[in-house]
């Protein structure tokens, strides 16, 4: 009786160790690849305006009319604000009654010359009394360009008293009052443009040999990524960080403006190829380990067995297996939290990766 439950329980445990033997372990895999490195580097920017300017009148005066104010998008020659032209409105009407004047003056003196002239072919006109007509002549003709001269500068001056906006942008901030009264150069409004912008990275001077301007670059706002283009290159390393300046410009979103605080990603190429894994691959210990499992076929099944590597740059979703690794080896991207060494594996090929 003995000898058959014992040989009952002996059977019983013999087959939960052939089905255990027999069980496979679902994972997926792929190829590791060769692939060019690509040296990632991040580094903050801020989305800034080209044209910035703080805008004031060339002449004093009492501010009379604003037109615009913060928050205000203006196009370019629009009128933001006008001083009082009472006084020089009157002051042009004034030297154009002089302009006036010295033009009847003028005509006066050379009609006198006329005559005079007209007596001096027979004789009846003193020489003396010629010449010195025709020398008021000369001082009534400047007189009157000196007069037209002076009312021409104060019709520009007029023009002065309208402020108007250099390019199209946004209003950022004012600094005048109504009724204030103006220095000339004193600023009334900062102005912001809203049409071109750029974003400026500083780089360790160690990558200034390998940026150019096919290096690809994104710039990234609150999880949004565009691609950005390298327009120039600053060829000069700042003797405090030693760092050097690359502008980027791209296409942006509306909701991007002047003053976004962004991400600056730059790719560059190291020129070298290297065995790659996905980074979801490498399992990493607490000892400062790091390994891949990989499945190798034995007597026509697929065996999990544990590799450790040391690995080098991670970039785009992938990393750098340094040594430990061979080219095509299936590595196991999903299922690799708890294998152990020998383990039967149930193999599918990923499609969550490149």
């Amino acid at each position: 009786m003995k000898t058959s439950w014992f040989r009952q329980s002996l059977l019983l445990t013999l087959l939960i160790i052939s089905n255990a033997a027999l069980a496979q372990t679902p994972v997926e895999y792929v190829d590791a690849k060769e692939k060019s490195i690509i040296n990632t580097i991040d580094v903050p920017t801020t989305l800034s305006a080209l044209n910035r300017s703080q805008l004031s009148f060339s002449v004093e005066g009492k501010l009379l009319k604003l037109r615009k104010d913060i928050g205000d998008v203006v196009s370019k020659g629009e009128v933001l604000a006008t001083l009082d032209k009472r006084r020089i409105e009157s002051t042009i009407e004034s030297l154009k009654a002089q302009v006036a004047s010295a033009q009847a003056s003028l005509a006066d003196e050379k009609q006198q010359l006329n005559e005079l002239q007209t007596l001096a072919e027979t004789d009846f006109a003193p020489v003396s009394e010629l010449r010195r007509s025709r020398t008021r002549v000369r001082v009534a003709e400047a007189q009157l360009a000196e007069t037209k001269a002076l009312l021409e500068e104060t019709k520009v001056n007029l023009n002065y008293h309208e402020l108007k906006a250099p390019f199209d942008g946004v209003i950022t901030s004012r600094n005048a009052d109504l009724g204030e009264w103006l220095n000339s150069d004193q600023m009334v409004f900062q102005l912001v443009g809203n049409q071109v912008l750029y974003a400026d990275a500083f780089l360790s001077q160690a990558y200034y040999s390998s940026i150019n301007s096919d290096t690809r670059a994104t710039l990234t706002y609150q999880g949004t990524a565009i691609e950005a283009e390298v327009l120039r290159i600053v060829p000069f390393i700042d003797g405090t960080d030693r760092s050097f300046r690359v502008r980027l410009i791209g296409s942006y979103p509306d909701k991007w403006v002047a003053g976004n605080s962004l991400k600056a990603t730059f790719r560059i190429d190291t020129g070298r190829r290297q065995t790659t894994v996905p980074q979801d691959a490498v399992v990493r210990y607490s000892d400062g380990r790091t390994s891949v499992w990989v499945a190798v076929e034995d007597n026509e099944q697929w065996q999990a067995v544990e590799r450790p590597v040391e690995l080098g740059l991670r970039f785009e979703g992938s990393v750098e297996i340094e040594s430990g690794l061979e080219n095509s080896e299936r590595v196991i991207v999903k299922g690799n939290e708890a294998l152990v060494d020998g383990q039967t594996l149930e193999l599918t090929e990923s499609d969550d990766y490149d």
